[in-house]
């Protein structure tokens, strides 16, 4: 990974953390800023799932990761109305240090694998071991991105819809 892609990364991490973090409206650009984030890096870097070797169970042990992260990243978001009667995204230091924690862990694995040889050789051989290509590693992270981005949309776009549609919402959308 080199230093453009680790600024890249960094970068979209700060920038989604801090148009989440706070109470805002909740609106389709702040549902969805992050599923185009991490979908922009998905094409980028996901050019195919693999599936030979154990690169598929690896790959699928990925989603199910992002999949426990993103419900874990749903539940620190609040949804709730304020005295107006919008709905409200509410994101405090919890959620953020979650996804701080999820990304900078996944910066800090590239980081000690490029720069420990001592860390590459043990990757390397595992990944040998067990059959697990450079594909195989970037399906797995990428899976887990777009599966706990996509979990947590999914569910705190379900609530904002529900609240939305309320009766209490209905009720002063009439008077």
């Amino acid at each position: 990974m080199n230093a453009t892609t680790q600024i890249l990364i960094a970068a979209g991490i700060i920038g989604s953390m801090a148009l989440q973090f706070g109470d805002h409206p909740a609106t389709i650009r702040r549902l969805f800023g992050p599923v185009l984030l991490v979908a922009g890096f998905a094409v980028y870097y996901l050019k195919a799932v693999p599936t030979t070797g154990n690169d598929g169970v690896f790959a699928l042990s990925g989603v199910l990761i992002g999949v426990l992260l993103g419900i874990a990243a749903a539940f620190l978001m609040q949804v709730r109305r304020d005295g107006t009667g919008r709905v409200i995204l509410s994101a405090g230091v919890a959620y953020v240090v979650l996804w701080v924690v999820v990304f900078g862990a996944r910066l800090a694995f590239a980081l000690v694998a490029e720069n420990s040889p001592a860390t590459l050789r043990d990757l390397l051989v595992y990944a040998y071991q067990h059959g697990i290509t450079v594909d195989g590693w970037t399906a797995f992270f990428m899976l887990q991105a777009i599966a706990m981005v996509g979990v947590r949309t999914a569910y705190v776009g379900a609530r904002v819809l529900m609240l939305r549609r309320s009766p209490g919402t209905l009720a002063a959308e009439a008077a």
